[in-house]
């Protein structure tokens, strides 16, 4: 037995395309006019009391036994993006669990219950850039220590540049740059629309994921894009660093 999907009975299919289309970034992967399947997986079904054999009057809308679950790594994105759309109903304004998710409850235009939530991951990295460890992180987010544990290599991971510096630590990170890997290489200190010189060599030219892969590490190029603020002493230490940064990934 395999489960296919989820199917909402809608009363207007173009209404309801361009509710999932504008909020949601869904498109129409299966279109069998009165059937439509969205690229999450949920089929919107036009005239289901007829396909069905329901009457009309016993068709049931506005529901609180159940709900769709979105996540979003960036809630205020969302938050910002509804608000371009007074006329969708919501059940609450957005408010904190006692996990430390945020999230909000609207009502698609048939009256089904959605349900919008900052991901848990996101929740915990939140917590690691205070400064939480593993274990306090899992008891304020109410999860198991595996699953943490699990998120925070992930997290550690992610803020580690393909030259192996730990962006997080930098004292430029949120503040002057984003992170070498969300901005692809484009650092403030390089010409604007250029990518660093490590980040172009390791990425563009020899396709690695990060230095990690090279045999020439730590090479000229390194050493060229030394930051000046570093003693002779501190830059060897910061290279040993961040080779050993790149053999943990």
């Amino acid at each position: 037995m395999n489960y296919c999907n989820t199917l909402l009975a809608v009363k207007d299919m173009e209404q309801s395309l361009e509710f999932y289309k504008k909020l949601f970034q869904q498109e129409v992967v299966v279109d069998l006019g009165w059937c439509k399947t969205l690229t999450c997986g949920i089929t919107l079904q036009e005239h289901f009391d007829e396909i069905a054999g329901f009457s009309p009057d016993t068709m049931k809308y506005h529901s609180n036994t159940m709900e769709l679950y979105f996540e979003t790594e960036d809630f205020e994105d969302f938050l910002a993006l509804l608000e371009q759309y007074p006329q969708v109903e919501r059940l609450h304004e957005p408010k904190t669990y006692p996990w430390l998710q945020r999230g909000i409850h609207i009502f698609d235009p048939n009256g089904h219950l959605i349900e919008v939530s900052e991901s848990m991951y996101s929740v915990a990295c939140k917590q690691f850039e205070q400064g939480k460890n593993i274990k306090e992180t899992a008891e304020l987010t109410q999860h198991p220590v595996h699953v943490v544990e699990e998120w925070y290599q992930k997290y550690k991971s992610s803020n580690i540049s393909v030259c192996g510096t730990d962006c997080s630590a930098c004292y430029c990170y949120k503040t002057m740059c984003s992170g070498c890997n969300a901005c692809k290489g484009k650092v403030f200190h390089v010409p604007e629309g250029r990518a660093c010189a490590i980040y172009e060599c390791a990425i563009h030219e020899k396709n690695f994921k990060n230095c990690g892969k090279c045999q020439k590490v730590p090479c000229d190029i390194w050493r060229a894009t030394r930051d000046p603020k570093f003693s002779d002493e501190e830059f060897e230490e910061n290279i040993a660093a961040r080779v050993n940064n790149l053999k943990e990934l």
